[in-house]
């Protein structure tokens, strides 16, 4: 499971994959330690494990918020023992660099373009930002 970067309101997946003779698997998904049920799940976020062949489980976000940042743990396990894999979510508020953008290009002679064009490369995404001056 990797580490993923993503921006607000946008949808991120977490794949946990294990390897198995015995298929009897079960999976976990924790957030900062603590374990994400039905009860306590933001409605953001969604679990999804295969019925019929239970080697891996997908963690999605979708419109992510700055709340869904966090380690992600997952856990399988089966009668013969249990293993972990964890991943770092880092989410990025697009309204900060929007500000720090703004701020940074204040006093700038722009008279040669009418616009400033910002790409962000997220999640194999293309965004594409416009900057009216």
């Amino acid at each position: 499971m990797k580490s993923q970067e993503s921006a607000v309101g946008q949808t991120l997946v977490l794949r946990c994959e294990a390897s198995t003779e015995h298929l009897s698997l079960k999976f976990k998904w924790l957030k900062n330690g603590k374990e994400i049920t039905k009860r306590n799940r933001p409605e953001n976020v969604k679990i999804k494990s295969p019925k019929k062949q239970k080697t891996f489980s997908e963690l999605r976000i979708t419109k992510a918020s700055l709340d869904d940042a966090g380690e992600y743990t997952c856990k399988a396990s089966n009668r013969f023992g249990d293993d972990s894999t964890k991943a770092e979510v880092t989410i990025a508020d697009t309204s900060e660099l929007i500000d720090k953008i703004s701020a940074s290009t204040e006093g700038t002679n722009t008279s040669s373009s009418k616009y400033i064009v910002l790409a962000v490369f997220m999640n194999l995404q293309h965004t594409s930002i416009c900057f009216i001056c």
